[in-house]
Parts: structure tokens; C-alpha cells; sequence
């Protein structure tokens, strides 16, 4: 089956929730002892970017190159996508709080909301406000660009790796050149 060629335009899918959630009580552990801690307490327990979806937001992102790539190869006068190209980061940007109260559940008044990027494992073991990285993992196994496999839309941006957990899809893509089939 055939899908349009990714090119670095538009935005990526997005993933997650944004549920205005907590992430403790819940992923994260019980309520922490006194509530009222900075809000990169290191007793909270971090998660992987696949668990988190369930409580944050990843909005859709521009899909941009994460370093400036020359490539002899244009769709519609646009560079396209192949795969392991790194784009820019995710931004974790969601606070986990309760909706309207903005502090933890079971918390007093004052609490200190999470931030997310804070409860998100990372390369590091956290990750940081920058986010997670992205990277084209082509499933086109016919069409190559410069020796390296096309990406298509609906590619994902990330492998469920601690370096590429990113769980977005390519969605800008052009509008009339379709290629190739899935890996097999």
C-alpha cells in the first residue's frame, strides 16, 4: 500500500492525553509526605514517555529538521524525511494537577503541581524541559532516497526507546507523490 511522502512540513501527530492529572498519586507513587514540595521533588518516580501518554500532552509539533541537512532530493520543492532523520525535540510542557485547583489530589491548598517532563524518563533517567527527541523510522521497504528508505505518513517518530520514545506519527506530507509498501 502506498502513503504520501513525509517532508519537513507541517506538524507531527501529537500523542498523549493532557488529562489535567496527577502523576501522584498514581504513576508516580502514593501522595508525597507533607505535599507541599518543589515541584522536581526527586521522590517522584519517573515513567516512560508510553505510560505518560495516559496523563500528558505532547501537542502536534512542526516537523523540523533537528540539524540543517543538504539532500539532493526535492517533493514539491520541499526536502523530504528518510528514515533516522532526527527532528527537533517534543517539548514536555504539561503540569500534572488537578483541573480548576491546580495541585495535586489529596493535597492541602498550595501544593506544588508537577512538571511533566519531570515525571518522564529520559536518556538521562529524567527528562528535560526541551522534551524527547524524535526520529523518522521509515517503514517504506522499496523506495530510497540517497540510499536510505523514504518516510511516508503515519511513519513513527520514535521506536519506544529510552533515546526515541516518542510515540507521534509523520503527518506532513505531500499532497500528490505516494511511494512505496511496508517493511515485511
Amino acid at each position: 500500500m502506498s502513503f504520501a511522502a513525509a517532508l519537513f512540513q507541517g506538524v507531527c501527530s501529537g500523542h498523549g492525553t493532557g488529562s489535567g492529572s496527577t502523576h501522584h498519586p498514581g504513576l508516580g507513587g502514593p501522595i508525597l509526605p507533607g505535599c507541599v514540595k518543589p515541584a522536581n521533588d526527586q521522590n517522584v518516580i519517573p515513567k516512560t514517555v508510553g505510560l505518560m501518554n495516559a496523563t500528558t500532552l505532547w501537542p502536534a509539533l512542526a516537523q523540523l529538521p533537528l540539524s540543517p541537512i543538504v539532500r539532493n532530493v526535492v517533493i514539491n520543492g520541499i526536502m523530504p524525511i528518510v528514515d533516522q532523520d532526527v527532528l527537533t525535540p517534543h517539548p514536555t510542557q504539561t503540569m500534572h494537577v488537578i483541573e480548576y485547583t491546580g495541585i495535586p489530589k489529596g493535597c492541602p491548598p498550595g501544593a506544588v503541581p508537577n512538571n511533566a517532563w519531570h515525571c518522564t524518563i529520559g536518556p538521562g533517567g529524567r527528562e528535560v524541559l526541551a522534551g524527547h527527541s524524535r526520529k523518522c523510522f521509515a517503514t517504506c521497504k522499496t523506495v530510497f532516497i540517497n540510499g536510505r528508505r523514504a518516510g511516508r505518513f503515519g511513519d513513527p517518530l520514535g521506536d519506544f526507546s529510552v533515546a526515541f520514545p516518542c510515540t507521534s506519527t509523520i503527518t506532513g506530507s505531500s499532497i500528490n507523490v505516494f511511494i512505496g509498501t511496508t517493511r515485511g
